[in-house]
């Protein structure tokens, strides 16, 4: 190559995570901003750690689209005081405005108590990046290989739902439905 031999540059800090959970085929590690260039653990596991949240709440907020349109909503009052029934609050980003403040509370309050509990950044400082102190008795295990796996795809997936949220998002404030109507877009 133009470059010389990749081979060469072992010592380089743009190798420095080449190996780390995460880098999958077909681009394996892909940093295309340079952020992990100087070679920072401490920085990158921070990112990576930030990746698995932010790919889990919206992996989350994406079954939050889908599961009222093809479940339904609960049944009862969302708000007993303000006679709000479930079924009253809108699909999407309509459901913003129509939630009272008390709810909102409630939404950032538990983001936070979940957040402070599992120990600010102990996922970084003490652990590994997206271990938040429990193990799902399900997905959890002591097999090595079933774990990477395991946290591989759930990256991916997690990557994959920030794309899909934030088309959900455009899609809805442009048509006003998280699916759009497509006679919009027909003559």
């Amino acid at each position: 190559s133009a470059w010389g031999d990749w081979a060469n540059y072992t010592a380089s800090p743009l190798r420095a995570f080449e190996k780390e959970l995460g880098a999958q085929a077909p681009l394996g590690f892909w940093d295309p901003l340079g952020l992990s260039s100087d070679g920072d653990l401490y920085s990158f596991k921070r990112r990576r750690s930030v990746e698995l949240k932010h790919g889990r709440i919206c992996m989350l907020a994406t079954m939050g689209y889908i599961t009222p349109e093809v479940a339904g909503k609960f049944p009862g009052y969302l708000s007993p005081s303000n006679k709000l029934l479930f079924s009253d609050i809108p699909n999407g980003l309509a459901a913003i405005s129509k939630v009272p403040l008390a709810g909102w509370i409630q939404i950032f309050g538990y983001c936070a108590y979940c957040e402070i509990s599992a120990g600010y950044d102990a996922d970084v400082n003490k652990r590994t990046p997206g271990d938040m102190g429990w193990n799902p008795p399900i997905f959890s295990g002591n097999d090595p290989e079933t774990k990477t796996r395991r946290l591989n795809a759930e990256l991916a997936n997690g990557r994959l739902a920030m794309m899909a949220i934030i088309g959900m998002f455009f899609q809805d404030g442009l048509t006003g439905s998280a699916w759009g109507d497509w006679a919009n877009y027909t003559d």
